[in-house]
C-alpha cells in the first residue's frame, strides 16, 4: 500500500499504475488458462495447435498487462512531479510545482467502471496541452489534493521570499 501523506526529500511518494486498470487483460488471461485447465482436468481432447494457441494467447494477455505497468513510473517529492516512462529507453519528465501555480486547471478523469475501483486519470490541462498526466492511478482524488497542496506551498514559499 502507497502512503499517502506528504512527501519529504527523504521519502518521496512513488506511484504506478494500478492492477484493477488491466481488468480485462488479467480476466481474458486467467480465463483461457482456467479453460485449459478444466478440459486437462474432463479429459477432453483438444489439438496441440489449439492447445498452444490458446496457452499462448493467455500468456500474451497476461503479459502484455504487467508490460504496461512497468512503462510508467510516478515520483511525487515536496517540489515537483517525476514521470519517467520506459523500461529500456527510458524518458523523465520534470514538472516543477512553481511554475503551476499559475495554472488552474487540475483535473481527475473517471469512467463508470473505474469510479466503482476507485481509479482514474489526474491531469493538468495548460492551454490546449497537457503539463502532465497521471494514468490509471489509486485514489486519485487524494492525488489531485496532494498535488494542488503542493502547488499551494510553493506558490505561497515564493510570496514569503519577497
Amino acid at each position: 500500500m502507497v502512503n499517502l501523506d506528504y512527501p519529504t526529500d527523504e521519502q518521496p511518494i512513488y506511484l504506478r499504475k494500478t492492477r484493477k486498470a488491466f481488468i480485462v487483460e488479467y480476466g481474458c488471461g486467467f480465463f483461457l488458462f482456467l479453460l485449459l485447465i478444466i478440459g486437462a482436468l474432463k479429459g477432453i481432447q483438444v489439438k496441440p495447435v489449439v492447445f498452444y494457441f490458446m496457452g499462448g494467447l493467455s500468456l500474451v494477455s497476461l503479459g502484455i498487462a504487467e508490460f504496461n505497468l512497468a512503462m510508467v513510473r510516478y515520483k511525487i517529492l515536496p517540489h515537483k512531479l517525476v514521470i519517467t516512462s520506459g523500461i529500456i529507453k527510458q524518458k523523465k519528465k520534470n514538472v516543477y510545482f512553481h511554475p503551476l501555480g499559475f495554472v488552474p486547471d487540475l483535473n481527475v478523469k473517471q469512467g463508470r467502471l473505474q469510479r466503482i475501483f476507485n481509479i482514474g486519470t489526474v491531469y493538468l490541462m495548460s492551454g490546449s496541452e497537457n503539463a502532465f498526466e497521471l494514468k490509471d492511478i489509486d485514489k486519485p482524488h487524494k492525488i489531485l489534493e496532494l498535488v494542488e497542496t503542493l502547488i499551494d506551498e510553493n506558490r505561497n514559499m515564493d510570496t514569503r521570499k519577497i
